[in-house]
C-alpha cells in the first residue's frame, strides 16, 4: 500500500504550484491510519462575504476518508490594532449538519475560548471538538474584523474506532538525528504558575530554537485562555507562534517514523503525552494525564526530548524508550502535537 507523503502549504508554493490549487488532503496509509491532517489554502473558501464591516470566510464541505471522533482546527492570524477573529466549525453526521460551534475569539490583546457547548452531535472541550456520533465531513467559518487576517488554516482529525498498532507506530526512522534545543525547566521560571506552564515553556524552547526572541512572560501572556484560565489551549499557542514570526499548526501523528519530516533545522514538534506510574522510564514525574514536551530527535532505540517538567535546566534533555513513548503519545494522546516552523 503506497504511503502518501505530506506536502504542506509552503512546500506547494516552493515547488511552483499555484496557491489556489485544490485542497491538499493528507493521510498516511489511509485505510489503516487513525489520523487525517489537512492544510487548507485559499481555494477551499466557498463563500467570502461581508456583514457590518466583518469579513466572513466559509469553507466548502471537507469530506474525510473515514468517520472521525475528534477535530482540532488551528489558524495563523495577524491582528492590526482593534481587530479580532472568531473561529467556528461544524460537522456532518449521517447526512445532517450540526450548527456552528465557536472555538475561539482572538485579538492581539486577548484570546478566549467559550463556555461549554454541546448538542446531539458534539461538545467543545476548550480547544477540541469531541464528537458524540461519528462524523464524515466538516466546514469551518472565520469572522475577520478590523483588518485581521487568517494566514494558514489546518485541521486534524482522529478516526473512530481508534486502533493502535504498536509494532508499526513505535518504529523509529532508520538514521539517528538530534537537534540542539536549549533546555528550559518550567519549575525554574519565576512565576507562581510554574507547574501549569509546560505548554508555554515548550513553545519558548521551540521558538528559541528557530531564532525567535521572546521570553516566558510574553509567551504566557500571549497564549493565556481567559475563559478556561489555562495556558495550554493549543489553538492559542499556535496563534501566538504565528504572531511572533513562526508558522504553526496542530497535527496528529500515526507513527514515530513521520518525525523524520518534522524534526529539522527549520521545524519543531511539541507533543502531548500521558502515562501511568512506571510506564515511561526516566520521566521527571511519575504519571500525568496530559503534559507537553519538545521532540529533538531519536537514536539507539530512544526518542530524544526536552522535558520542561525536569526540576532543573541541566536535566531537561532526556531520552525515552521508543515503545514507551509511542504508547504515551500515539496511543494515550492519539498522536496530538503542534508543529512550529520558520516562515
Amino acid at each position: 500500500m503506497a504511503q502518501v507523503v505530506e506536502r504542506p502549504l509552503w512546500e506547494r508554493e516552493a515547488s511552483g504550484s499555484s496557491p489556489d490549487a485544490p485542497i491538499f488532503c493528507v493521510w498516511m496509509n489511509m485505510i489503516v491510519s487513525n489520523v487525517f491532517n489537512v492544510l487548507h489554502n485559499p481555494a477551499d473558501i466557498e463563500k467570502d462575504t461581508s456583514l457590518s464591516g466583518t469579513r466572513i470566510l466559509t469553507s466548502r464541505p471537507v469530506e474525510t476518508p473515514f468517520s472521525f471522533a475528534s477535530l482540532f482546527l488551528s489558524v495563523n492570524c495577524q491582528f492590526p490594532p482593534n481587530s479580532y477573529a472568531l473561529i467556528e466549525v461544524q460537522v456532518r453526521a449521517d447526512n445532517k449538519w450540526s450548527g456552528f460551534y465557536k472555538l475561539a475569539l482572538l485579538s492581539a490583546q486577548l484570546k478566549t475560548s467559550f463556555p461549554p457547548q454541546a448538542d446531539e452531535y458534539a461538545r467543545v472541550n476548550t480547544d477540541e471538538l469531541e464528537l458524540s456520533v461519528p462524523a464524515q465531513a466538516y466546514r469551518y467559518r472565520i469572522h475577520l474584523s478590523g483588518g485581521a487576517e487568517a494566514d494558514l488554516i489546518a485541521a486534524t482529525l482522529v478516526k473512530t474506532p481508534f486502533l493502535y498498532n504498536e509494532k508499526t507506530s513505535s518504529k523509529l526512522p532508520l538514521r539517528a538525528r538530534e537537534v540542539g534545543i536549549v533546555p528550559l525547566s518550567q519549575l525554574e521560571q519565576k512565576t507562581p504558575q510554574k507547574r501549569r506552564i509546560c505548554s508555554p515553556t515548550s513553545l519558548l524552547m521551540a521558538l528559541t530554537y528557530l531564532g525567535i526572541d521572546t521570553d516566558i512572560k510574553q509567551v504566557m501572556d500571549g497564549v493565556f485562555d481567559a475563559t478556561a484560565s489555562i495556558y495550554g489551549n493549543w489553538l492559542f499557542n499556535v496563534v501566538y507562534a504565528s504572531q511572533v514570526g513562526a508558522t504553526a499548526y496542530v497535527r496528529r501523528f500515526a507513527a514515530l517514523t513521520e518525525l523524520e519530516q518534522f524534526i529539522t533545522p527549520d521545524t519543531c514538534v511539541i507533543a502531548s503525552i500521558a502515562f501511568d506510574k512506571g510506564d515511561l522510564a526516566n520521566a521527571p514525574m511519575s504519571h500525568t494525564t496530559g503534559h507537553l514536551v519538545v521532540l529533538r530527535g531519536w537514536k539507539n532505540g530512544k526518542v530524544l526530548v526536552a522535558d520542561p517538567a525536569a526540576p532543573r535546566a541541566d536535566s531537561v534533555l532526556r531520552a525515552y524508550n521508543a515503545q514507551e513513548f509511542a504508547h504515551a503519545w500515539l496511543k494515550r494522546k492519539k498522536g496530538i502535537s503542534y508543529i512550529v516552523r520558520k516562515k
